[in-house]
């Protein structure tokens, strides 16, 4: 009897995490406009919806959630694919929200951003409505529109690189240095030291066939030479926590 009453109490904890884990629904009620501002946005990608709802905290005051909370939902006509929740989402001393990049980096994909928490996310929702969650911030596309290069919004470093082509992850790691991006006649890098002096600079190239960071050097001439390359996406240039 204690054996069935133990399974039967694991079962019912089971159901009762199930139900509390459950991401909850958008309630306009919950949200008065005198203490949120709320917006919406509806995006198309072929027969793939992207929904955005945002609500911000007019004044903090102690309670979650403290600055934005916010759904995205994905779905193909009445069915919803996927939901993804962010109940709370803290301003840590930089941008917050869920941003929707002003240039989209492929006609197979529709990019969203989620800046906040010391954790940043890149999603990728392609036409079949699956999204690829990967580490995110501010992002590239490279010159020849193949890969996005995203880079970790956080407290710690992170890299992601994203084959829009073949549709696949390449590259997503925590374990890189700090990133001011080039571009020169051999490819992409980035340096540690992006005040260049008399010495030889540490370098990563990153090698987009196989997927790996190879550290060199370079000398300051060469470093000064390179392109700097500019962020198709800073979320410095959007509201926060607005959507649109």
């Amino acid at each position: 009897m204690k054996v069935r009453s133990l399974a039967a109490l694991i079962v019912i904890y089971g159901i009762t995490q199930a139900v509390a884990q459950k991401v909850p629904t958008f309630s306009p009620r919950d949200y008065p406009s005198s203490q949120y501002l709320v917006t919406q946005a509806s995006h198309t990608l072929g027969d793939v919806t992207i929904q955005i709802i945002q609500a911000k905290r007019r004044k903090p005051d102690g309670s979650a959630p403290h600055f934005c909370r916010a759904w995205v939902d994905v779905s193909r006509g009445e069915k919803l694919l996927r939901r993804i929740y962010y109940s709370d989402m803290e301003a840590v001393g930089a941008s917050y929200g869920v941003f929707v990049p002003a240039i989209q980096p492929s006609a197979d994909y529709f990019a969203l951003v989620k800046e906040g928490d010391y954790d940043g996310r890149l999603l990728l929702v392609d036409r079949q409505g699956v999204v690829t969650n990967l580490l995110g911030g501010f992002f590239f596309v490279t010159a020849d529109g193949r890969f996005i290069v995203s880079q970790y919004s956080s407290d710690e470093t992170g890299l992601a690189v994203f084959d829009l082509q073949a549709h696949r992850t390449m590259l997503q790691s925590k374990e890189v240095p700090y990133q001011n991006w080039y571009k020169d006649g051999l490819g992409y890098f980035f340096a540690e030291d992006d005040s260049p002096e008399e010495e030889n600079t540490a370098i990563y190239r990153l090698n987009l066939k196989t997927a790996k960071l190879l550290k060199s050097t370079i000398d300051p001439k060469r470093l000064q030479a390179a392109h700097k390359v500019r962020f198709d996406f800073d979320p410095r240039q959007f509201s926060d926590c607005v959507s649109r």
